[in-house]
């Protein structure tokens, strides 16, 4: 809500296009030709929470629509922390965040494209890519509903 918050006092011309929306178990009434969902797949542990939100970005794409798709990771390793201690306050790998509380999964680009595939969405592109200064290396997938 923060953030929302700033985008609608930073930006009041669109401010009613900006609203916080639970896209694990939310849904909207609107379609999109266009859907940009950076930094959120990583921060999803359980499969469960994964594949809904995997479902979620399908159900809101139009029928040509596509989306971007980006995850922390290298494609070629997977982790994840314990989301029972996602509410502690942890040291972070980058120095800009400090000290922050999170929960993080990071996959192998098997297992992402296998995530994307039984969710119904048929991978475009992939690849990785930097965004400076916190993910010096990110796995992403532009994707379309089958």
């Amino acid at each position: 809500s923060e953030a929302i918050a700033f985008c609608q006092k930073k930006f009041p011309r669109y401010e009613a296009h900006f609203q916080v929306v639970d896209s694990v178990t939310g849904k909207l009434d609107s379609l999109f030709d266009f859907i940009y969902a950076v930094a959120v797949i990583h921060m999803l542990v359980l499969d469960t929470d994964r594949d809904s939100f995997y479902c979620f970005i399908r159900e809101h794409l139009k029928p040509n629509g596509i989306a971007l798709i980006c995850s922390m990771g290298d494609g070629d390793t997977e982790r994840q922390t314990d989301i029972q201690t996602a509410f502690d306050i942890q040291d972070r790998v980058h120095e800009q965040s400090g000290k922050t509380n999170t929960s993080c999964r990071m996959v192998t680009f098997q297992t992402f494209e296998k995530e994307l595939e039984r969710n119904g969405l048929t991978i475009i592109r992939q690849g990785v890519t930097v965004i400076e200064p916190d993910f010096p290396q990110m796995m992403f997938a532009v994707v379309k509903a089958r």
